[in-house]
């Protein structure tokens, strides 16, 4: 049947439930159990997604999906002509175990909770066209279990690095993502007017100089989970949206920081790490291709770095924000980069000018002269240690997802 055709038939059953005096979108829901947890031979009350539904005579069978299980419905000459698969409804009753074996719920009222009104596509699963997975992600979920079971993973690999920063004594804390100046890394910002104080501002590309204002301020272990945008291209390993972490460790060095990235990931993930992680310097690296250029790394080296992998001993003008750093790697991607810190307001003021004299050059993504931070400096900010974690590309390594669009759950598409 055309689409259109059905779409047609769906609202001639939405107004037959509204003429009967039915709210087909109603705000209550009398739900007692989760499907999960839907056991004994009390009467329960259920409510979900219809997914499925298979007629028998007098007899008609229907799937039902909410977030933890699914479960077989049975009614026996019932009015369900309303009913279509996709639509939410709570159904009441008893279990049953038929002779199959299944769970099932002998249905002696239900209510409509969402009539849909188009139909769940048939052949989503396995879907070729990947953008149009990413377009309708909404599709993407309800069609693929083994996707949405990715944003689950996603979210608990987020909560384990949380936990494991608090129990080390780390202080969460929010910085601005609407900043006057941009700065913390070197990329392209998007800019945008304020117009309450008629002024250009940026969104955050990293939350670092603010990070490290609060250690100024007397916190010694400061984290922050923040949404970053940098305006650059889009490839497995990029969104110019993206997820990250930051935390700083004041009285310590980028060689307490691999261990301490070591720990982390073993904690949170023992199934893909296990000590110890292979440390390796970066011109022990690059010396096969000739060049100590970035470019040259990324291209030729940083894809074969499977095994998880700390890269350290960076030339110092490749980071205009650290005294030392090191990278860490695994599956081919860039996770992790950790910094000794620079602490010396002169020197941050003679790199600051390195890089605006660069940007004078053409250089779109060098770093601003950032006044108010090196003011801050000037009063003394303590040794550190400071991270940066990609969320998005950990989350894929972990699990097996071959780009991190897999991982974000609406990733920027261009517009069609």
């Amino acid at each position: 049947m055309p689409l259109d055709d059905i779409k047609q038939a769906r609202l001639e059953k939405l107004n037959k439930l509204k003429d009967s005096g039915v709210d087909p979108y109603p705000a209550g829901c009398s739900r007692t159990h989760m499907i999960a947890d839907a056991t004994g031979d009390s009467v329960l009350v259920l409510a979900g997604r219809v997914m499925a539904v298979r007629g028998h005579g007098a007899i008609t069978f229907m799937d039902l999906r909410d977030g933890t299980a699914m479960i077989q419905l049975f009614f026996r000459g019932q009015d369900i002509d309303v009913i279509d698969i996709g639509d939410f409804l709570e159904a009441e009753g008893t279990l049953f175990t038929t002779k199959a074996g299944e769970k099932t719920l002998n249905v002696t009222r239900y209510a409509m909770l969402t009539k849909s009104l188009s139909p769940l596509p048939e052949k989503w699963h396995g879907l070729q066209d990947i953008e149009e997975r990413y377009r309708k992600r909404f599709l993407d979920l309800l069609m693929n279990p083994e996707i949405r079971e990715k944003f689950v993973k996603r979210a608990q690999i987020i909560q384990g690095i949380r936990d494991y920063l608090q129990k080390h004594q780390f202080i969460e804390v929010t910085t601005p993502t609407l900043q006057e100046l941009y700065g913390g890394a070197s990329a392209r910002p998007f800019k945008t007017h304020l117009n309450a104080l008629d002024q250009d501002m940026f969104l955050r590309i990293a939350p670092e100089l603010y990070l490290k204002r609060l250690l100024v301020g007397g916190f010694e272990r400061v984290f922050e989970f923040t949404t970053n945008f940098r305006n650059e291209g889009i490839d497995r390993e990029h969104n110019p949206e993206f997820s990250a972490v930051e935390f700083y460790a004041a009285y310590h060095d980028y060689e307490w920081g691999m261990d301490f990235i070591e720990d982390m990931f073993c904690s949170i993930a023992p199934d893909k790490f296990q000590k110890p992680f292979r440390r390796v310097k970066y011109e022990n690296l690059m010396a096969p291709h000739g060049s100590l250029e970035d470019a040259v790394f990324k291209e030729r080296v940083r894809h074969m770095l499977v095994e998880p992998t700390f890269v350290t001993d960076y030339p110092k003008e490749m980071f205009p924000l650290a005294k030392a750093i090191f990278q860490f790697y695994a599956g081919g991607f860039e996770l992790v980069k950790a910094f000794t810190e620079l602490n010396d307001p002169i020197d941050q003021r003679q790199r600051f000018s390195a890089q605006e004299n660069m940007r004078a050059k053409g250089d779109e993504e060098a770093q601003r002269m950032d006044e108010d931070f090196i003011e801050a400096l000037e009063y003394g900010m303590p040794p550190a240690a400071g991270f940066g974690i990609g969320l998005d590309r950990l989350v894929a390594l972990l699990t097996d997802s071959h780009s991190i669009r897999e991982v974000i759950l609406f990733p920027l598409m261009k517009k069609k």
